[in-house]
C-alpha cells in the first residue's frame, strides 16, 4: 500500500487501528534521532536496575537485555515501528473469565482483572496480524506482543501514545478508566512518522496513587520498580518458595495483583478482581484446570504455581478458618508435587 502523504497515512492507520480493535496507534522511523537517544537512555537504566538485582528470579530479562538494548540488530530488515495500544476489556466489569463462580462460603484467592478474556498476547498478535495484511501482501514485518525483546513501553511513549507511571504501566491521556496492552510491528517500509502530543490531565508527580496503594513498597518515587517485593512478581514469575515474608506480601492474590492499577485513574467503580475458591483449585484434576485456563494469561504461570499459591495464602488463614487446616492437610494426604510440599513446611 502507498501514501500520498503523511496526512494521508495518519488517517489511514488512526482508521485501521479502530478497525482491527486497538486503542490507539503510532509510528515511528528507525531512524529517528529521539529513538536512539531515549534507547541509549533506557539501556543505561536498564542494565543498572539489572545489576540491582531488582528482577529477582527472572534471569530471562539478563538474557534478553542485548536484544533490548539494540532493536537495529534484533530487527535488521526494519525501517519503521508502529505501535498499537489496545484494552483487551480491562477494567470492563463485562469481561468475562473461565473460573467457576464460588460458593459465599468459599476460601477465596484473588486474580488480576487483566486475566479476564482471551490472553493478551493472543489478542494483540492478532491485531499486528491484521494490521501487516492491510499494509499489503510484499511488505515484511515481526509482531512483538510483551514475549520478545522489545521495550514496548519506551516506543509507546516516544510515540506520544501516553507516558510511564510510576508503576511502569503506559498511562494513556485520558480520564476514563482505560488501561492498555501494548504491541509493536516491525516494518521493512520506510512510513510517515505519526507520533503525538500526549496532553497527560494531570502529573504523576501530582497522583502519586498508585505508589500510595502499593501495600508493599515495591513502587517508589523516582525509582524503578523492586520486583522482588512486587505481589506480581511474587505470585507469577517467583517459581520457588514464598517465605513467611513474601507469604504475608501477596494478601490473597494467586496470580498478579491490581492495587496499582485501579486507582490509574480512576479508581474502579466495582470490584473486577476474579475470585476463585480455592479448595476448587487444589482438588481438581490439574488436566481439568489446564484445559479450562488454556487461551487464558493464567497459563503462563501454570497450576502448579497457582496451586503453590493457594497453600500460602491457606497458610495464613488457619488460626481464624477451620477450613483452611482441613484443605491444607487434604493437599499434605493427595499432592504429588515436590514444590508444593515444600510450601507446605515452609514456614
Amino acid at each position: 500500500m502507498k501514501f500520498g502523504s503523511s496526512e494521508q497515512f495518519s488517517q489511514w492507520l488512526s482508521e485501521t487501528a479502530q478497525e482491527i480493535g486497538a486503542f490507539s496507534a503510532a509510528c515511528i522511523r528507525m531512524d529517528n534521532p529521539v529513538l536512539k537517544r531515549r534507547i541509549a537512555e533506557n539501556n543505561a537504566l536498564h542494565a543498572a536496575w539489572l545489576r540491582s538485582g531488582k528482577q529477582g528470579e527472572m534471569d530471562y530479562l539478563e538474557r534478553m537485555y542485548p536484544d533490548k538494548a539494540d532493536p537495529w540488530k534484533t530487527f535488521p530488515f526494519a525501517k519503521s515501528v508502529i505501535v498499537l495500544t489496545f484494552t483487551n476489556k480491562w477494567g470492563d466489569p463485562e469481561a468475562t473469565h473461565p473460573f467457576p463462580e464460588p460458593a459465599g462460603d468459599a476460601l477465596l484467592g484473588y486474580i488480576s482483572a487483566y486475566a479476564r478474556e482471551q490472553d493478551y498476547h493472543s489478542t494483540g498478535q492478532a491485531m499486528l496480524a491484521a494490521l501487516k495484511d492491510k499494509l499489503g501482501a510484499h511488505v515484511e514485518a515481526e509482531a512483538a506482543v510483551d514475549t520478545k525483546a522489545v521495550y514496548e513501553r519506551l516506543f509507546a511513549t516516544i510515540g506520544g501514545l501516553g507516558i510511564t507511571g510510576a508503576n511502569d504501566l503506559l498511562r494513556v491521556p485520558t480520564r476514563t478508566n482505560v488501561r492498555v496492552f501494548i504491541g509493536c510491528l516491525f516494518v521493512d517500509q520506510e512510513l510517515p512518522e505519526v507520533i503525538f502530543e500526549p496532553k497527560m490531565p494531570f502529573a504523576c508527580d501530582d497522583c502519586q496513587a498508585c505508589i500510595k496503594n502499593c501495600p508493599t513498597g515495591a513502587i517508589q518515587f523516582g525509582e524503578p520498580i523492586d520486583a522482588r517485593i512486587c505481589i506480581s512478581y511474587l505470585t507469577i514469575e517467583k517459581r520457588s518458595v514464598l517465605n513467611r515474608r513474601e507469604s504475608e506480601m501477596i494478601e490473597d492474590w494467586l496470580f498478579g495483583c491490581d492495587w496499582c492499577s485501579v486507582v490509574c485513574p480512576p479508581k474502579d467503580k466495582v470490584d473486577t478482581r476474579i475470585p476463585v475458591d480455592l479448595e476448587w483449585l487444589l482438588k481438581s484434576p490439574a488436566g481439568e484446570i489446564r484445559r479450562l485456563i488454556r487461551g487464558n494469561a493464567v497459563s503462563y504461570a501454570g497450576v502448579t504455581q497457582l496451586r503453590k499459591n493457594a497453600v500460602a495464602i491457606l497458610k495464613k488463614k488457619k488460626s481464624s478458618s477451620p477450613g483452611a487446616e482441613e484443605l491444607l492437610s487434604w493437599v499434605s494426604k493427595h499432592t504429588g508435587s515436590e514444590l508444593i510440599r515444600s510450601q507446605l513446611t515452609a514456614w
